[in-house]
């Protein structure tokens, strides 16, 4: 059994990757893992400074916002899953400055082991998802962390367009093989 953090990136409340994070936390939690989530594309989450405070305080950051409700759940969690829409071939701004605030945590290291990219995305041509998937392969080997596997779905936009989609049945099997 995991310990699942699901940090979903779109601001859209109800959208085609809230649809898609439910799907796998479906799947996780059906395997009998724990799941909680993060809403990141809604959350008060600033950009890291860069200051290095975080060396200096035991991996705490000096910013007071959302991120501080994400922190205990980063140094208990065994998985990470981020769960994003695809914006100007990569992950959202808010998945961005939750991932960049993680920076404390090579000063207090956090229990995250693994990872696991889903995303959706408007584009009719799924070959633009190879950007995303090559910048959190990147990230996840530089972390030390093991890739569980990517679901990218491609061709939804208007909010709903992924029901039915079979991208949903990928994002639960991956969340039960979890």
């Amino acid at each position: 059994m995991a310990d699942i953090l699901v940090v979903t990136g779109s601001p859209r409340v109800g959208g085609n990757t809230s649809m898609l994070a439910d799907a796998f936390a479906e799947g996780a939690q059906g395997a009998g893992n724990s799941v909680v989530r993060f809403d990141a594309g809604r959350a008060d989450v600033k950009g890291c400074l860069g200051c290095n405070y975080c060396f200096t305080h035991d991996g705490a950051c000096c910013q007071s916002d959302d991120m501080q409700k994400a922190y205990p759940l980063l140094h208990r969690c065994d998985t990470l899953a981020y769960v994003t829409p695809i914006y100007c071939f990569t992950f959202s701004a808010q998945i961005k400055a939750f991932m960049d605030r993680m920076f404390c945590g090579i000063a207090k290291p956090f229990s995250v082991k693994s990872t696991v990219l889903l995303c959706a995305f408007e584009d009719k041509d799924h070959s633009i998802s190879k950007h995303i998937i090559d910048t959190y392969r990147a990230l996840t080997a530089y972390s030390g962390m093991e890739d569980k596997g990517v679901v990218a779905v491609g061709s939804v936009f208007e909010k709903g367009a992924i029901a039915g989609n079979p991208g949903l049945g990928k994002a639960r099997k991956l969340g039960a093989s979890l």
